[in-house]
């Protein structure tokens, strides 16, 4: 559950709330976890190694994974984008027909099931059955805290001047010499990131529509202490390891942190944290 108003690139200013605590598999073994917002389980016929899906990398077989309120909206998202008929509007949902890495000539492709019930993600085909109305006549509700992206926009070249350091929060997209892969990801991108570490150097990344939302409130919920948003960016400082980070949806706009977050309707949201909390957080990210 979210409350809040619409704001830019958010439709609710507010973080997500738990509304349940349910028990689910996770991993690749039969470990349970507590505490889950939902349960996911994927399926792959063979390994899928890929940074541009949250739902689809992974190994052969059967993967499980408990959800926390923090994931939810990426995850969900993530297989509204890869998937041809998961449902948006609800927690409940599977589709056999599911693309990552959609850019590769071998492409990723799995199954995938998410149920919000007790135990649901034992096996594919019971994760099925609890999407039907006799096990759940009243199947949870879903709406997103983050705006739906399509248009696409052109950010600066990806990796043109990528230089990862050791610190940075970002995580290369391809690989160096993977030029269908920087590719994609520059005539499909949907919103441009553009970074300043403490030695004042500057990191640029086009985020696909399978990830954005994944980057997006990761920082706004886990990285930085405060943030503002406007039509059509939302900046955020202070963030770990000092970066400054703007996020924005207009061509050319990750050209610096300015030119990122100019802009018009400004709302202005502040959290507090403790430190120690904030690092178990980060090391927990998705």
């Amino acid at each position: 559950m979210c409350l809040g108003t619409s704001s830019g690139l958010l439709i609710t200013t507010e973080d997500r709330v738990s509304t349940r605590n349910i028990t689910c598999l996770n991993g690749s073994s039969t470990a349970l976890l507590f505490n889950c917002e939902a349960c996911l389980i994927i399926s792959r016929n063979y390994e899928i190694r890929t940074p541009l899906s949250l739902t689809g990398s992974g190994p052969l077989g059967i993967t499980y994974q408990c959800l926390r309120v923090d994931q939810i909206e990426a995850y969900h998202e993530n297989l509204v984008r890869e998937c041809q008929n998961f449902p948006r509007n609800t927690l409940n949902g599977y589709d056999d027909f599911c693309t990552a890495s959609p850019f590769s000539r071998l492409r990723g492709s799995y199954r995938a099931c998410m149920c919000a019930s007790n135990a649901c993600n034992f096996n594919y085909s019971e994760c099925i059955q609890h999407g039907n109305p006799y096990w759940d006549p009243k199947p949870p509700s879903f709406s997103n805290t983050i705006v739906q992206l399509k248009d696409h926009v052109r950010c600066y070249r990806p990796y043109e001047d990528y230089n990862q350091p050791t610190y940075s929060n970002l995580v290369a997209l391809c690989a160096p010499n993977d030029e269908e892969c920087k590719n994609f990801i520059f005539d499909n991108g949907v919103l441009c990131t553009v970074i300043v570490d403490r030695t004042n150097r500057i990191t640029r990344q086009t985020l696909p529509p399978s990830i954005y939302s994944a980057y997006l409130i990761k920082y706004k919920t886990m990285l930085c202490k405060s943030f503002t948003s406007k039509s059509k960016s939302i900046y955020f400082t202070p963030c770990l390891e000092g970066e400054t980070v703007c996020m924005c949806a207009v061509d050319g706009c990750d050209r610096d942190l300015e030119t990122c977050r100019t802009s018009t309707g400004t709302h202005f949201s502040t959290y507090s944290y403790s430190f120690s909390y904030f690092l178990l957080l980060v090391l927990n990210i998705y």
